[in-house]
């Protein structure tokens, strides 16, 4: 397990959660990543080398360190994989991410992120870590789950807290946390 630390001093209550997984179905898929973002920033929680159990109960454990409520982007998924209770959803409806982000007029906050991945790549970029040990794809995951996580909170600014899009403060180009924050941690070296 790596443990990916980005800190920030964030005027934040409560905690974001993102999980990237094999399946958005607990009972089909496991959780290879958690991530949080809290009042001091990410914390992303990679598995490299433990088994489905020992990841999920680290992940469960790590839980207890940040402050509630916690928040999600279709929390059921969270819920599903960590078997713990999300407090708020993020997600009206059955709404899709672009929805969601088109609709709060948050969708140029996002494409700033340079998101390197779709949902639906990450269990293959998972497989292709699995047989290669090549560490650029788990980066690429976690970076992912970086993108996912500043996403949550721009939409958290937005549903919850009320702010408006043009006063929400955006993030770092994943490109750049990348180098920096991620590939350290995972024996990247820069080249």
């Amino acid at each position: 397990m790596k443990k990916i630390k980005i800190e920030w001093n964030m005027p934040m209550k409560g905690s974001l959660m993102d999980i990237e997984s094999t399946h958005y179905d607990a009972t089909k898929g496991e959780l290879i990543t958690a991530g949080f973002l809290s009042k001091n920033g990410f914390t992303i929680l990679q598995r490299v080398k433990s088994s489905k159990a020992d990841f999920k109960a680290y992940t469960v454990n790590e839980m207890e360190a940040f402050e509630r409520p916690f928040y999600a982007f279709k929390k059921d998924c969270e819920e599903g994989f960590c078997g713990r209770t999300i407090d708020c959803d993020l997600q009206v409806g059955q709404e899709a991410n672009y929805v969601a982000l088109r609709d709060e007029e948050l969708l140029d906050h996002y494409n700033l992120l340079c998101d390197p991945l779709f949902n639906e790549e990450i269990p293959e970029y998972w497989k292709m870590w699995k047989a290669t040990k090549n560490p650029i794809l788990l980066s690429k995951i976690v970076r992912h789950n970086y993108c996912c996580l500043a996403k949550e909170y721009y939409l958290k600014l937005k549903r919850v807290d009320r702010i408006e899009s043009s006063q929400i403060r955006r993030f770092i180009s994943s490109a750049a946390i990348e180098k920096k924050y991620i590939w350290p941690p995972l024996g990247i070296a820069f080249v």
